[in-house]
């Protein structure tokens, strides 16, 4: 029989070897390509979604976005996944975001968030990501090819999430001028502030992990080229989701694209609710 510290892996399986692991262990080396969609959302739909202690925004406590985003990603011990199994390192996701606040420190927060690959939901909720699977389409232009625009003003983008069957939700951009990264609105780039939650499988028992955690990145890069412009959103019924009470109750600010890259090194523990929990 073999000892449990004979076995191996960041997550399940845990193994002999360990290299079956779904997910390799940090450092996480991240390129990402956003498309995001600002707007203002009602405060009080937003504030059910986010744990005390966090409050809302104090400077933009109606502010949300959606995100349809790319992500390529390798572990630190795995950097050849991206040759050797690619689809391990390549995946969608679309999420609500909102601004949240900590002991005076403003930050941001993932409410719903959907992606198409199963080692990035492993690891989202590793990191406090509430990930689910979906079905993310995002418009995707080559320059070489003559029936696309060229990435610039008056080329449209679209992305779109389902899951279960469900359409949830359509957003747009129309860029019209070319911005600095420094010009994105907040909450965009500011830190995350994430809830962590495993339960118990013991009847009655508080949950095994419940904390409020604040992830860490380094070796931060950003592509001098952002693109905005006009956005629209289309939030669509669901049997299944509780995304609606978060739909835009206001204009539309914006919406961005851009990229940019990091490495995420760890997190620190801001609040362990196990410790409160009667």
């Amino acid at each position: 029989m073999a000892k449990i510290t004979d076995l191996k892996g960041f997550c399940y399986p845990l193994s002999p070897e360990g290299k079956c692991s779904l997910l390799g262990s940090y450092p996480w080396h991240y390129g990402t390509e956003y498309l995001n969609i600002v707007y203002r959302a009602a405060p009080d739909a937003l504030a059910k979604w986010i744990p005390e202690p966090l409050t809302l925004s104090k400077e933009h406590p109606d502010i949300a976005y959606v995100a349809f985003s790319k992500w390529w990603s390798v572990w630190d011990d795995g950097r050849e996944l991206a040759y050797t199994n690619p689809e391990r390192t390549q995946y969608k996701e679309a999420a609500i975001w909102t601004g949240c606040n900590y002991q005076g420190e403003e930050a941001q927060i993932c409410l719903p968030i959907w992606v198409d690959n199963d080692f990035s939901m492993a690891r989202g909720w590793t990191m406090g990501f509430p990930k689910k699977m979906g079905q993310i389409s995002i418009t995707d232009y080559n320059p070489y090819n003559p029936g696309m625009p060229e990435m610039g003003p008056g080329a449209k983008l679209t992305g779109t999430v389902a899951s279960h069957g469900e359409r949830l939700i359509k957003g747009t951009l129309t860029i019209d001028r070319r911005i600095s990264p420094d010009e994105l609105p907040k909450p965009l780039g500011l830190p995350l502030i994430h809830l962590r939650h495993f339960p118990s499988l013991v009847p009655g028992h508080k949950p095994s992990v419940c904390e409020l955690v604040k992830l860490g990145a380094v070796n931060k890069q950003t592509d001098p080229v952002a693109w905005a412009g006009s956005g629209d959103l289309e939030f669509l019924p669901s049997d299944l989701e509780e995304h609606l009470p978060l739909a835009p109750k206001g204009e539309i600010i914006g919406a961005y694209w851009f990229r940019n890259g990091y490495t995420f090194n760890g997190a620190e523990v801001l609040h362990d609710y196990t410790k409160d929990w009667k």
